[in-house]
């Protein structure tokens, strides 16, 4: 269950603050590991790190129990914890200083102006991971890639974020919704959802259709299947497999710039890009 208490505040923030994992670390001993002080002062420009990050995002049903738009269209949001990996930039090499890196990931977060390529000065004691740095890596010019990408997004990381804002999405997703004239409905990353068992990556074209959310069964009502006219020639040829959102990108990768859809929509991805249309589709 996400939180709804400090969204306010995050958003005067650009919908994110950096979160101490000590408190964390010392109520779970045995589950929760922090990096040693070796590790830290380890720390060279290049390495990798992870910190924890209180993020606001749009409701979802699956986690939150909690629709994402109020009556009146609205965006209901609440905040939870992103663990996200930085590039170290510059360190004091000691396990007390601060460590300056740039962000790695881009949020799942939809209210959430971090961006790959913030920079961030964070306390060494707030870093939950490290990792040495590629043996190949060209720190400059991945700097240098960052800035060319993320640049006029990067300069906005700390403006205060409009809460009644559409969700940002990826824009393969926000794309297809425009396209037809619906609010994102993003599923939870962590959410369930039915990937027909002879569906590859590959696969084109590809088909689609979204139940309501059952949030007791974290089931975030997409169904996608392959090679067949329906979803129950799908089920009668080959079953369905319950996997996460983030598994179907791997499993399903044509199905992901629709998977923002609301419920009662699907999809048909294609060689030619596809389309999408409501549906009526019967519990």
């Amino acid at each position: 269950m996400h939180d709804t208490t400090d969204v306010a505040t995050l958003l005067t923030h650009g919908g994110w603050a950096l979160v101490d994992p000590r408190p964390t670390a010392l109520a779970n001993p045995d589950t929760f590991e922090m990096p040693t002080a070796d590790e830290l002062a380890a720390l060279r420009p290049g390495s990798l790190v992870k910190a924890m990050f209180r993020c606001v995002t749009i409701a979802d049903e699956v986690t939150d129990g909690l629709a994402p738009y109020d009556a009146e269209g609205r965006p209901q949001l609440v905040s939870f914890v992103e663990r996200m990996w930085l590039t170290v930039v510059e360190t004091s090499g000691t396990p007390d200083g601060d460590v300056e890196c740039v962000l790695d990931n881009m949020p799942y977060s939809t209210h959430c102006s971090l961006v790959p390529g913030t920079g961030l000065k964070i306390p060494a004691h707030h870093l939950i991971a490290t990792d040495p740095p590629a043996d190949d890596l060209d720190l400059r010019g991945y700097l240098a890639t960052l800035a060319r990408d993320f640049g006029a997004e990067v300069a906005r990381a700390t403006d205060p974020v409009d809460p009644t804002a559409l969700p940002r999405v990826h824009p393969d997703q926000q794309r297809r919704c425009a396209d037809v004239g619906v609010p994102p409905h993003p599923p939870a990353m962590f959410g369930s959802m039915l990937v027909a068992s002879d569906v590859g990556p590959d696969d084109v074209p590809l088909f689609g259709g979204r139940f309501d959310p059952e949030p007791e069964r974290s089931d975030v009502g997409w169904v996608v299947w392959a090679r067949h006219a329906s979803m129950e020639e799908a089920q009668a040829a080959a079953g369905f497999r319950v996997v996460t959102v983030q598994e179907a990108f791997r499993l399903a990768p044509a199905a992901w710039p629709w998977l923002a859809l609301p419920p009662h929509w699907g999809f048909t991805a294609d060689a030619d890009g596809g389309e999408a249309y409501p549906i009526d589709i019967e519990e």
